[in-house]
């Protein structure tokens, strides 16, 4: 195994992952201004970042359970691949974090959309007490 291969998959995985966090961060601005349309166009370009994302991550691992007993992968090498790794770990907590502030801000605009409808609900009256001044009376 070519320890150059691993080293440039980590770094596709590295460059995929700051896209995503990109589109994760506009998403967010996205939801602030209530724009939905733009927000699913978001989670579309997501989910084709996620794919390739998880075919990176699955060669990577086959890959990196065979060199673990390569004698010809140098010490620097391995501190090389855990540095990259450790920087997609961070990375990747941090669009867990802007995931979670999405999901908080989902929740309130469907907490407000409930409260809208139910304001709503409570201030209608009844069709009936409209038409009773129209009914012909014979």
């Amino acid at each position: 195994m070519d320890s150059n291969e691993i080293l440039k998959a980590l770094e596709r995985e590295r460059a995929l992952l700051e896209d995503f966090i990109c589109l994760s961060e506009e998403q967010l601005l996205l939801l602030e201004d209530e724009d939905i349309d733009a927000v699913n166009s978001l989670l579309q370009k997501r989910a084709d970042l996620m794919m390739e994302l998880t075919a990176i991550e699955t060669t990577l691992g086959t890959w990196i359970s065979q060199i673990r007993n390569d004698p010809s992968v140098t010490s620097e090498m391995m501190r090389e691949f855990r540095a990259v790794n450790d920087e997609i770990v961070s990375m990747a907590n941090h669009i867990v974090e802007i995931d979670e502030q999405t999901h908080a801000r989902l929740d309130m605009m469907k907490e407000r959309t409930r409260r809208d409808i139910e304001n709503s609900d409570r201030t209608r009256q009844p069709l009936h007490l409209y038409s009773d001044p129209y009914k012909r009376k014979v």
